[in-house]
């Protein structure tokens, strides 16, 4: 694992398991000895959230929960939970939630409240004082691959199911994994251009008998260089976390994508589907 994710689930931890303290971003970063300007900008670009918002979501969540028990009153609550006075809790708690913690005791009202957060491995250094993705660059040359396409929207409640379903139902297919030429599984992921969550996804590997069945598709895959990062989990979990550290990366090293035809390829270890890298099309390194 990868050093700044590990201290990252740590902190996590250290906040689940002191949420009743007064937490702050002074005494967080104290705790695990760094900056506290290091730290929040290394807590927000890990998590996609900010430590104080961070914080005090994950102590109006507990707090929701107590708020269902009627034995437990909003002033022990807000006590409990480290806040000053039961005045600045319910203040926060409406501005979160839309109602006071009185009204949703009494009215078990639905509401959303922060989960604990989640930190996708991945590897990430210090470049020039600023936490990047890191990468290495790779020439590859032309790939032609067999598999099958699917069109998916991520604002469609079927987005998940969708991917997953379909990459299981493709690798899985004994003729089809029968007849692999190496230990890889592959996705090409192309969006739309239009902005709006829309875009084509390509499963597929490379096979020894190209004749074998007409119902694959082809998708070849260009040789150029391509920018390569390293991720360690599962893919709808890196996906929105991919984007963000992406366009960080590009801002920060300053590269030139090449438009290609390849949004993003994805490679997947056959025996570890959990072990990513991910490719992306830049123009030759210098």
């Amino acid at each position: 694992m990868n050093l700044y994710v590990d201290i990252m689930n740590n902190v996590i931890d250290h906040i689940e398991q002191n949420i009743s303290e007064r937490l702050t971003l002074e005494s967080v970063s104290k705790q695990f000895y760094l900056s506290e300007f290091h730290f929040s900008r290394l807590f927000r670009i890990l998590t996609g959230t900010g430590i104080k918002k961070y914080i005090l979501g994950r102590k109006l969540a507990v707090a929701a929960e107590k708020l269902k028990d009627p034995q437990n009153t909003v002033t022990d609550i807000a006590y409990g939970l480290g806040f000053e006075y039961p005045e600045v809790f319910s203040r926060n708690f409406k501005k979160w939630f839309g109602v006071t913690p009185a009204v949703f005791k009494n009215g078990y009202i639905e509401i959303t409240t922060m989960p604990k957060a989640f930190v996708v491995d991945r590897d990430i250094v210090n470049y020039q004082g600023v936490p990047a993705l890191n990468e290495n660059y790779l020439y590859m040359d032309e790939q032609t691959l067999y598999g099958m396409f699917i069109n998916v929207d991520e604002n469609d409640s079927n987005f998940a199911y969708m991917l997953q379903s379909t990459g299981e139902a493709l690798f899985s297919d004994k003729q089809f994994c029968n007849n692999f030429t190496d230990d890889y599984f592959y996705t090409v992921v192309n969006c739309y251009g239009d902005d709006n969550g829309r875009y084509s996804v390509f499963y597929g590997g490379k096979i020894a008998n190209k004749y074998m069945d007409c119902s694959f598709e082809i998708r070849n895959v260009p040789a150029c260089w391509y920018a390569c990062f390293t991720y360690r989990g599962k893919l709808l979990d890196m996906l929105s976390t991919f984007n963000d550290d992406f366009y960080r990366w590009i801002l920060v090293k300053e590269i030139e994508l090449l438009p290609n035809g390849i949004g993003m390829l994805n490679i997947f270890e056959r025996q570890n589907v959990e072990n990513v890298r991910i490719l992306v099309p830049v123009k030759e390194p210098k």
